[in-house]
């Protein structure tokens, strides 16, 4: 073989390997960016849960607050009162109970 011809070749070697070392690239390059686009969905998907979660607290929250203002109502004695009158018909012993006459 002459010199031409092994300079070819060596020519060639080195433009096949410089494709495949660009093919490569443009592999690891789709790769990364499929990556950032999954990585992307992903987060919107975890702030909307965020948010979501927040709200939920925040319901919760205020449900726990209406709680403990019902428990600090229910040790009142207007609370007690209140019952005693309703569920056992209890009276002070000086009030007077007017009742609606019945229709016939």
């Amino acid at each position: 073989m002459g010199r031409s011809a092994r300079n070819t070749r060596k020519n060639g070697n080195k433009k096949n390997g410089l494709k495949i070392i660009a093919v490569a690239v443009l592999v690891l390059f789709g790769v990364i960016t499929y990556s950032g686009i999954e990585l992307q969905a992903e987060k919107r998907a975890l702030e909307k849960r965020k948010s979501e979660l927040e709200a939920a607290l925040q319901t919760e929250q205020e449900r726990s607050e209406e709680l403990e203002d019902q428990r600090a109502y229910m040790q009142t004695v207007r609370y007690i009162e209140e019952i005693a009158r309703k569920v056992l018909g209890l009276v002070y012993p000086d009030e007077t109970i007017l009742r609606p006459e019945e229709e016939e």
